[in-house]
């Protein structure tokens, strides 16, 4: 936490953007909630207020409206539309749109290694 430049550092939002996608509702990874809850918590006081806020935020699936667009039509298999929203999540500050963009596709690939949904949406 606290890594890289900005009000809301960079590797932070990769995290925010990772913890949206790793806690969706029925996500495997949903059982490691505690524990990015306690590293969060730890590690606080390393990086801003606002960005320590964020992600508490997104651990509990609160966060920007583009987000859950992206979010809700991802799960629910509107893949047409992704791309409007991909390229709105680009345009949130100076970089943290794609910061998050980053730890959301890290978050994809780690929940179809283990067996989550959500992540074949344009292989038909």
């Amino acid at each position: 936490m606290g890594l890289g430049i900005g009000l809301t550092p960079t590797g932070d939002d990769y995290l925010a953007g990772l913890c949206s996608v790793l806690f969706i509702s029925g996500n495997p990874w949903l059982k490691y909630r505690d524990v990015f809850i306690s590293a969060l918590e730890a590690g606080k006081e390393k990086t801003t207020l606002l960005s320590a806020i964020t992600l508490r935020e997104a651990i509990f699936q609160r966060y920007r409206e583009r987000i859950h667009h992206f979010i809700f039509k991802l799960t629910q298999g509107e893949s047409h539309e992704l791309a409007q929203s991909i390229n709105e999540i680009k345009q949130i500050g100076s970089s943290s749109g794609c910061d998050m963009l980053y730890g959301m596709a890290d978050a994809l690939a780690l929940t179809a290694y283990f067996g989550g949904e959500y992540v074949y949406q344009d292989c038909d």
